[in-house]
This record gives C-alpha cells, structure tokens and sequence, in this order.
C-alpha cells in the first residue's frame, strides 16, 4: 500500500512539472474571407505587432522566406479555380510565405500548408512563385490582411504592416462558372419559364452568351407570354444590337402587361429600355 501511494505522489509531482499555463498568444489568431463571384477566398494568419521595433530587414529579414505572420504558416483558400497575378491556380489551400526585400517582394504558393512557421518549409513543394512591389502606406501596428477593390470578379488582397501594403490581385472567371450553372439549372428545370428569363437577363446585363440568351428567352415565351419575357426579349436583342426587334419587343412587353398588376413596377424599366433602344437608331 505504502508503494502504491509513493507511486501515485511521484505521478501528481511530475504532472505538476510538465503542466504548462495556457496564455493568451501574443500574435492572436485570425481570419478574413472574401467572397467573389461563387468564389470564397480565406486567409488565416496570426498577427504580430510592431511594438517599436524594427520590421523590415531586421524583425522580418530581407531574402529570407518568411511565414508572413506569426506561430504557424499563414494559409489561403480558394473555393474554385482562380487567378493570381495573372497566374492560374486551382481551388485548394495553400501555405502563403513571402520573400521580402527593400525593392520588391516574393509571393509563394506551397502546397504544404500546415506546418509551424518556415523552419519546415520546402520550395520543392512550391505551387507557384511571383513578384509583386511593395507600396507606402499609413503606419499599421498589428499585422493585417484586407481585402479591397472588389468588383464582380475580381479583388485585390492586402498585407498591411508598418508602412508597407503588399497588394495581390486576384481574378475569378465568374461569367464561365454563371454559365455552367445555367446550363445545369435549365437541365434541372426546363419546363420552368423564370429560369430561362433568368439566365437570359443575366447574359443580357453582362452582354455574354447572347445567342444562348436569345434561345432561351424564345423558350421563356413559349412557355409563358407575360410581360417580363418580352423585356427581357427586348433587353436581349438591345445587347445584341437588333435595335428594330428591340422595339418590338417592347411593344408587345406593353400589350401583355395591359392586364396585369404587376406591370407598373415594371414601367420606368420598360421606358428606360425604350429609350436607351431609340437613342442607337
């Protein structure tokens, strides 16, 4: 019995040793997402602060991969194909580490992108490499990743610290994807008038696709000869140049929504049409 007590003192003595406090990072965790188009992109980093030391060349030294940030590697995420710096990268997660220098800076894709810091990092497994210049910016004490620029397909990704943004552009094929998406959404639904309104009207706004646009608002009419159809018959052929069949068009978008309540949201859209139509004649 005294043994067996002796043993379990000397357990509860070396847990005491070996336990450690668990303390509040001091380069906390974060993420920030931005979605563009179907396309969510993801950085997870930590943040470290400049606490007036010297950053660049020192802290963070120049020619060195780095893990951009702080405790484990910095990582990014596509959800779909994108492109980054005009080159092509597939949906994945990637560890993103940097080569700074004083005049421009190395932007690294790694397809190992759990691991701690750079002490493991290997460039054989190097998915992609760019270069990207450095610009001024107002001081920035933490460490930070924001996205700007969004557009419909596009955004730029910042790294701000110090006085420096690292600016990455990244391009999403959103057009593309919006048409498989269609194609796949009228396979699903062909009997379904909306969907093909609705994927014409999309083709018509972003002048894409027209001829499939044209066919499927034709099969929208078929279907169903309201109002809507016809604008979006008109808003078609308008993209298309067919300024005479516009016009028609809108005259028959008239007629049918004559006896229909929900026309009059619909009027001053119809008017504009119209007139912007007229305008190219």
């Amino acid at each position: 019995m005294k043994n067996f007590l002796l043993i379990i003192n000397i357990l509860f003595a070396l847990s005491n040793i070996t336990a450690q406090v668990e303390l509040p990072r001091l380069s906390p965790n974060a993420t920030v997402s931005q979605t563009v188009g179907y396309t969510n992109i993801t950085v997870t980093y930590c943040r470290p602060g400049v606490k007036e030391r010297k950053v660049w060349g020192e802290l963070v030294p120049y020619n060195k991969v780095w893990r951009t940030g702080a405790n484990e590697a910095t990582t990014i995420e596509f959800t779909t194909d994108v492109v980054v710096e005009g080159n092509k990268v597939p949906a994945g997660k990637y560890g993103l580490f940097t080569i700074p220098t004083d005049k421009e800076w190395t932007i690294i894709l790694n397809k190992v992108w759990n691991q701690w810091g750079a002490f493991n990092y290997d460039s054989k497994q190097d998915f992609l490499r760019f270069k990207v210049l450095p610009l001024e910016h107002p001081f920035t004490e933490r460490m930070m990743f924001a996205f700007s620029e969004l557009t419909d397909s596009s955004t730029v990704l910042n790294l701000f610290w110090e006085r420096l943004n690292i600016p990455i552009k990244i391009k999403v094929d959103v057009l593309s994807q919006a048409y498989e998406k269609i194609k796949d959404a009228i396979k699903k639904s062909n009997t379904d008038w909306h969907t093909y309104a609705q994927a014409a009207e999309y083709c018509a706004d972003n002048k894409v696709f027209l001829k499939d646009a044209l066919q499927w608002i034709n099969t929208a009419i078929e279907l169903n000869k309201n109002f809507f159809v016809y604008y979006v018959k008109a808003k078609v052929l308008f993209s298309m140049k067919n300024y005479n069949d516009a016009l028609i068009a809108i005259d028959k978008c008239r007629q049918a929504g004559s006896n229909d309540k929900d026309y009059d949201s619909y009027v001053t859209r119809v008017d504009l049409l119209e007139s912007q139509i007229k305008s190219k004649l």
